[in-house]
């Protein structure tokens, strides 16, 4: 295997990443940049305000992951008036109301998952990775077509903050695709962290304005929660894919049990893969079975989810490969976004903690201090020689784990070629449903007996499977995902 690749959730943050290995940074030194460079070209997405997975591979070090989601607070106090309340989100079929305000943000994880992968994994100095980032912020960056279809669905709560309504809106009227994006705060606050480090923001005076915020409008966070706050390395979860073996997310993300699960359940004779997939939905619906049955399916595994709740929304990921085989795939998540931008930073906070349907037992019933749990799947593929044959992830909340299952068969289990794989049509089953890309063939009695709804062409609602393989031969291909407007390069 030569070369290096990308594939990613933006054009410009795939431009970043490049230059980094162009200049000999290696793979995480690329990500680095990458994930800063979110926060202007993806920003509703990626933030100093959200968090995210990361799997790290390196050929003589196998595949690790680092987890830096978001955590919740150490206290909850709702005998008060808290800063809570609902928008609606329109998403054209359906209207789904989210809450936002102080109390809906958890601990980001972000900065701290970024310091934490330079200092294990890292190769150049930290301000050769940030300075890029600037003088992007110097310039902007134009809205791409995702971009603009995610600030159309968000413009509730990108306009509820006026200090930064600028950035999004050229009056009350929503940026449009094309226009640029300028944060002029980043600059100063990337310049802030090159300076002080993730101290500067979780111990220093950034953290202390979140927290009085917090305090004074009636959310939860406060000082303690970010000084506590660590990103975390741990042993990914692992499982056979035919003869290679399988790499995902161990919790706090519960993306990569229910990939497991229904990798298990797709084994089952004479189980076909919608079966498969109703069964999936079935056993994981009420999260309480997942740890039961991984103990029953994997008794090694050694998973154990963190919380009650789950965080999916707001998702984008990128996949890199160096010159060197070292590999990672990052997957991060705002949610939909707070409503909250730290002064001074531009930077959003997120809002895990206020989407209804990730709460089962109401608003306010999380876990205090704990890692809220994620449908977000960073996957990663090798072979019997521990070589590196798959990386990738997907944005999609709940449908993550399903989407990338379905281009894994089709590469590694059909020996389709990856672009051919990801652009295949693909199948879920949602509300009773099942709905399918136009040219999936489902079975008849399926058809039959279940309300479906045939969609005509490749659709966001299928996710978006970001991804590079590498053949048998060392050919590497590299994907980005139409249906979320991806980009990808081989060089």
């Amino acid at each position: 295997m030569r070369g290096s690749a990308i594939s990613a959730g933006h054009e410009i943050t795939l431009k970043m990443a490049k230059e980094i290995l162009k200049m000999g940074g290696n793979a995480f030194d690329a990500a680095i940049t990458a994930h800063l460079t979110m926060y202007i070209s993806e920003p509703c997405m990626a933030s100093a305000g959200a968090g995210g997975f990361a799997l790290c591979y390196r050929p003589e070090k196998g595949v690790k992951m680092l987890d830096f989601f978001t955590q919740t607070p150490s206290q909850k106090n709702i005998e008060r008036n808290i800063d809570f309340y609902p928008i609606e989100v329109n998403f054209g079929n359906e209207i789904e109301e989210f809450h936002v305000g102080a109390a809906s943000m958890a601990v980001p994880g972000s900065l701290a998952g970024l310091f934490e992968l330079h200092d294990k994994l890292g190769s150049l100095p930290m301000d050769v990775l940030i300075d890029p980032v600037i003088d992007l912020a110097k310039n902007g960056v134009a809205i791409d077509k995702f971009q603009s279809i995610d600030m159309g669905l968000l413009k509730p709560i990108l306009y509820n903050d006026k200090s930064v309504r600028n950035i999004f809106f050229n009056g009350d009227k929503l940026k449009k695709e094309g226009e640029n994006i300028f944060m002029p705060n980043l600059i100063a606050f990337l310049d802030f962290i090159k300076q002080e480090g993730s101290t500067g923001f979780y111990k220093g005076e950034i953290g202390q304005i979140v927290s009085d915020y917090s305090i004074e409008m009636g959310g939860f966070l406060t000082r303690n929660d970010f000084e506590n706050y660590r990103a975390v390395w741990k042993e990914p979860l692992k499982t056979k894919l035919n003869e290679f073996d399988l790499f995902v997310p161990n919790a706090s993300s519960i993306g990569g049990a229910i990939m497991m699960i229904l990798r298990k359940e797709q084994s089952k004779e004479a189980c076909d893969k919608l079966n498969a997939i109703s069964n999936t939905l079935a056993v994981c619906n009420d999260l309480q079975n997942i740890d039961l049955v991984m103990q029953d399916y994997y008794p090694n595994s050694n998973f154990k989810k963190h919380s009650s709740s789950v965080s999916s929304k707001g998702t984008s990921h990128f996949n890199i490969l160096d010159k060197w085989g070292n590999a990672i795939a990052l997957t991060c998540s705002l949610g939909e976004g707070a409503g909250y931008f730290i002064p001074g930073t531009d930077m959003q906070m997120n809002n895990m903690l206020g989407e209804s349907f990730l709460l089962p037992g109401g608003f306010h019933s999380w876990q205090p201090d704990v890692r809220l749990n994620s449908m977000m799947t960073p996957t990663m593929v090798l072979d019997s020689d521990n070589k590196l044959r798959f990386i990738g992830g997907s944005g999609g909340a709940g449908r993550i784990p399903y989407m990338i299952s379905q281009v894994l068969d089709r590469y590694l289990g059909e020996s389709f070629h990856l672009d051919k794989a990801t652009k295949a049509p693909r199948l879920y089953i949602h509300n009773n449903t099942v709905h399918f890309e136009a040219g999936y063939e489902v079975e008849k009695s399926w058809i039959e007996h279940n309300e479906f709804m045939e969609w005509k062409g490749a659709s966001l609602f299928f996710g978006g499977v970001h991804s590079i393989g590498i053949d048998e031969k060392g050919t590497i291909e590299a994907v980005g995902d139409q249906r979320r407007y991806g980009s990808s390069e081989v060089f």
